[in-house]
């Protein structure tokens, strides 16, 4: 909220602490993302994840490398969002653009290791649950951990309460 005062200025600064904690709380629901997703494709479908290379992934390695990578990501992103919330207007804006792409590009890679048509479909979906649930969480942390410090020109308002008005005396 913005004081219509003009001596009033209002600055918005990232608070480091809840933005980090924001993004290791993050971090985790990244990796329980992902391991759910493993046990889901590996388990219940009895399907595999495709590795960055087009190979297929044993179970016991997808569910290990996956959500370590979702968490290290994530905290990748969360850097980012640091950086963008010291330095630019609007930085969860950016943050979304950059974001995306990067998510996109991520699931295009999926596409370009030339390996089954439906092992492709299901490890591109499982990225995508994972890009949105690091976005989205981050989108939520960014709002909350900005503050707002005000800083007011004293020497202009020091003396406007009504105690200590003074009024000059006029001489006619």
């Amino acid at each position: 909220m913005r004081s219509t005062d003009p001596s009033w200025d209002e600055q918005a600064r990232a608070d480091a602490g809840r933005l980090w904690a924001g993004g290791v709380a993050t971090a985790l629901v990244a990796a329980g993302v992902a391991l759910v997703g493993v046990l889901v494709l590996h388990k219940l479908l009895h399907v595999a994840v495709l590795t960055p290379s087009g190979r297929t992934q044993a179970a016991s390695d997808a569910m290990i490398v996956l959500p370590i990578s979702a968490a290290v990501a994530t905290l990748l992103a969360t850097g980012l969002l640091h950086l963008l919330m010291a330095t630019t207007p609007q930085a969860s804006q950016f943050f979304g653009w950059i974001a995306a792409l990067v998510m996109a590009l991520v699931i295009l890679q999926v596409f370009v290791v030339g390996a089954d048509l439906m092992a492709e479909v299901r490890t591109a979906v499982l990225y995508l649950l994972i890009g949105v649930a690091i976005i989205s969480s981050l989108f939520g942390v960014s709002r909350t951990a900005v503050r707002y410090h005000r800083h007011q020109d004293y020497r202009e308002n020091r003396f406007d309460e009504p105690a200590y008005r003074y009024e000059p005396r006029r001489y006619r």
